[in-house]
């Protein structure tokens, strides 16, 4: 059985709701578009998710073509503008991690400070910065997802839970732990996996809502151990590229190997 790509995602906003995508483009620092925009509070510090799930609320649409950001807040406001750079900032990632970019004043701020009821900004980060908390892809299986069910009340939880970037089929669960090294040849582009994702209380929210309505650490723990509550695996980038939804997904040497024995016959 192959393995493909099942579901592509990406948040143009740090935090704000994640949307699903029909491909998505690997550049040489992420994937295009994605956490390109970032809302840090008057003092500079990033606003987490953790802190303030209100943000999964809003739903962000990012059009790089025509440089047009629109939000959809959870009345049904919708408050669309081009985001035109301001002055110079640096926030710091949860790592203490700094990332620099530019304040973006106008409606949208403005529309974001008055939903969460306090003076934010959003940031739009410079083009070389990573917009991901350690690394710049990210990928999970659905046979993984699966897993957690019967810990979960026989439901496998929603992926956007996890915030990742690919999600694959076609493999046992928890397969895409045991990669750390390998080189994936995914459509156009080639992800080198590095280690799995350690796990925090984002899982247990509702992707739509922001409330905490699932067990998902728990589950992690009982499944694979109270040391071991990750899920998904980092990637870096070897070859950029575009992935679309239903392409193959190959390990390199595996892929190697397949060329070989076609050309010897």
């Amino acid at each position: 059985m192959p393995v493909t790509v099942s579901r592509l995602a990406i948040a143009p906003v740090k935090g704000l709701r994640l949307l699903a995508a029909s491909e998505i483009t690997i550049g040489p620092h992420g994937v295009t578009g994605d956490r390109e925009f970032l809302v840090v509070g008057n003092d500079g510090k990033l606003l987490l998710t953790t802190r303030t799930p209100a943000l999964v609320n809003i739903e962000p649409a990012w059009d790089r073509e025509r440089g047009v950001l629109t939000l959809r807040f959870p009345d049904g406001s919708i408050v669309q503008d081009t985001p035109e750079p301001g002055p110079p900032a640096v926030t710091r990632m949860y790592d203490g991690r700094e990332l620099r970019g530019r304040i973006i004043r106008g409606p949208l701020s403005a529309a974001l400070s008055g939903y969460l009821g306090r003076e934010v900004h959003l940031l739009r980060r410079d083009p070389e910065q990573l917009g991901h908390d350690d690394e710049p892809v990210t990928l999970m299986s659905e046979a993984s997802l699966q897993a957690l069910a019967p810990e979960l009340g026989g439901t496998a939880p929603d992926p956007r839970r996890f915030r990742m970037s690919i999600m694959i089929t076609g493999t046992g669960a928890w397969a895409e732990h045991g990669w750390g090294g390998q080189q994936l040849a995914i459509g156009e582009a080639v992800l080198r996996v590095i280690t799995p994702v350690p796990r925090c209380v984002v899982t247990t929210r509702n992707p739509e809502s922001g409330t905490t309505d699932a067990r998902v650490l728990h589950a992690l723990a009982r499944l694979r151990g109270r040391d071991d509550i990750t899920f998904g695996v980092w990637c870096g980038i070897v070859r950029p590229g575009r992935i679309r939804l239903g392409d193959q997904v190959q390990r390199v040497a595996d892929q190697g190997r397949a060329r070989q024995a076609a050309a010897s016959r």
